[in-house]
């Protein structure tokens, strides 16, 4: 089971499982916004997609996200806030990205993404040159990570502080109006433990107990069960389990959707587990490896070092040493500094011959 947990590592899928509880921080110092405030007002730089928010209308219900282009759990959960976009967008419900300038995370690199994957989220993005509003939302309400997403309901009042893999079971309670912060305080506490339940069962050893904690936990709470950090771990587990053919089922349907949402992240998941494990073993999950591998090339853009590496990755694995050399020299030209070409480097040194090896 360890293996599942590099696999899923690498695959940026591995985010902390807890949420960011505005009750585990509303008595820290320095905290000033907690859930039952009125929202802060949304400063922004420039609104780079949808239309700009100048206040929270009366009778709207409103996400704002926090993310970064750096954050691999915060891009992780784009396609399911674009779900839940299309879903509520005719109950009055908006949904806004919101990212703040920090040293890895410019103005340039965030305009070059909502540009590029924007208009398949089809959900709003706004970009803060400054920390101004990160301060008076985030700091302000002593959440230290990312993702994390603020509710704001119809009366201009937050009503959830949290992950975002959690607003499946706030969002349609604030949009009914009948959301309770209290008890729905309680609600997430009990969720958040099976969560940590299922994530903690990954470290496991029988994939066949885990699945069914897995199948059990989506049993209890349907409207989890498509939380995008799942996805990976299951396909995993289904192969660990013996379930092959199951798992390759389930990997070209994860596919066919991240390759219409333009979703690289899950892409590369589906190539990593299906190359991984038991599966390398078999052609037709082989297949659907390089399959995945080759459409995140062409969603990411030739230019992307990580797409180029993840496709060396997959030939290598299955064994087109040729093809794992060009594809890992392509990710060395396209590293962005020096420390990650040396790391390409070493890992591509690995795809040399055998018998040039042996010389």
């Amino acid at each position: 089971m360890r293996k599942l947990l590099v696999v899923l590592a690498f695959a940026g899928l591995l985010a902390p499982a807890g949420m960011a509880d505005d009750s585990k921080t509303a008595d820290k110092p320095g905290v000033s916004l907690k859930a039952g405030d009125p929202a802060p007002a949304l400063e922004a730089s420039k609104w780079l997609q949808g239309k700009e928010v100048k206040k929270f209308e009366d009778g709207k219900v409103y996400v704002v996200e926090f993310w970064a282009t750096w954050c691999g759990p915060c891009i992780v959960m784009m396609p399911h806030l674009s779900e839940l976009q299309a879903s509520y967008k005719d109950k009055g419900v908006t949904v806004i990205g919101f990212s703040a300038r920090d040293p890895n995370n410019s103005q340039a690199k965030v305009t070059e993404f909502v540009k590029k994957r924007g208009p398949k989220l089809k959900y709003t993005f706004a970009y803060a040159d400054n920390r101004d509003t990160y301060d008076a939302w985030m700091k302000a309400a002593g959440q230290n990570g990312i993702p994390c997403s603020f509710v704001v309901d119809k009366a201009g009042k937050i009503a959830y502080i949290g992950h975002p893999m959690y607003l499946d079971v706030v969002l349609p309670q604030v949009v009914k109006g009948t959301w309770k912060i209290d008890k729905g305080k309680e609600e997430l506490a009990r969720v958040e433990k099976e969560v940590n339940e299922v994530f903690n069962s990954f470290r496991g050893d029988d994939p066949k107990a885990t699945l069914k904690t897995l199948a059990n936990f989506e049993k209890k709470n349907p409207a989890l069960a498509k939380i995008p950090y799942f996805i990976g771990p299951k396909m995993s587990l289904l192969i660990q389990a013996g379930n092959v053919k199951e798992a390759r089922k389930m990997a070209e349907d994860v596919m066919a959707r991240a390759i219409k949402q333009d979703d690289a992240m899950t892409l590369r998941t589906v190539s990593t587990v299906m190359r991984s494990g038991k599966a390398k073993d078999n052609k037709e999950a082989q297949a659907l490896a390089l399959k995945a591998a080759n459409a995140m090339l062409k969603v990411a853009g030739n230019k992307d070092w990580g797409a180029l590496y993840n496709l060396a990755e997959t030939h290598f694995a299955l064994g087109d040493r040729a093809k794992a050399r060009e594809y890992g020299k392509k990710a060395i030209d396209a590293a962005d500094s020096p420390r990650l070409k040396q790391l390409l480097e070493k890992q591509v040194a690995r795809y040399a011959d055998e018998k040039k090896k042996e010389d």
